[in-house]
């Protein structure tokens, strides 16, 4: 039996995961019955590891009434490597704060590409040069713009699109180039083999 990469989405733990979903899930069920299926389903989660997919399959066992598509078990799996994100109401909180702790002359650096890229996106001295006529808009461009960043980050985790990962890479190193650059893989995705199908459910 061929090995499954090293990192990536071993077949038995796929197996044993789906058998878990199939039991609470009718639609799951009928994917398990059918090889085509399955070896889709797998070729489009085969880069996961074992650990976040198992994540996944417990999230969505507690908390979803309805059967899981393949994108919602990506969303799910990549929370659990994912370090603890701060919201844009959070974002702004802490750029608010630091523009009194740090002043004009004193610009911080943060680490989340995304937080220093909309900081950058606005200026630290517009921002410092705020008044309480002008606060409420610069706040709500800054959420927006944190969002945004945010929003194409996540997009680009679950898909795992080549293009736009490098997109993403080329954005933060252009607008954050004193933050870290996102790790975002793009593995080449391989093929089950069904010559192995009795390692998963039937």
């Amino acid at each position: 039996m061929a090995k499954t990469p090293s990192g990536r989405l071993s077949k038995k733990t796929f197996g044993i995961g789906m058998s878990i979903l199939a039991s609470v899930f009718e639609k799951i069920e009928r994917i398990t019955l059918n090889s085509d299926l399955m070896e889709a389903w797998y070729r489009m989660l085969s880069d996961l590891t074992d650990e976040e997919f198992k994540y996944s399959i417990e999230v969505i066992v507690k908390t979803f009434k309805f059967p899981p598509t393949i994108a919602e078990i990506r969303e799910k799996a990549k929370e659990y490597s994912r370090e603890v994100e701060l919201t844009p109401e959070e974002a702004w909180a802490l750029v608010y704060r630091d523009i009194h702790v740090y002043g004009y002359y004193r610009e911080p650096v943060y680490d989340d590409w995304k937080l220093e890229a909309a900081k950058n996106a606005i200026g630290w001295h517009t921002l410092c040069d705020m008044t309480e006529e002008t606060k409420e808009v610069i706040r709500a461009h800054f959420m927006r713009i944190y969002e945004s960043f945010r929003n194409r980050q996540k997009y680009a985790e679950v898909s795992q699109n080549p293009k736009l990962a490098s997109f993403i890479h080329s954005l933060a190193r252009s607008l954050a180039p004193g933050s870290s650059v996102p790790q975002l893989e793009n593995p080449s995705t391989p093929q089950l083999n069904y010559a192995d199908k009795k390692t998963l459910p039937k």
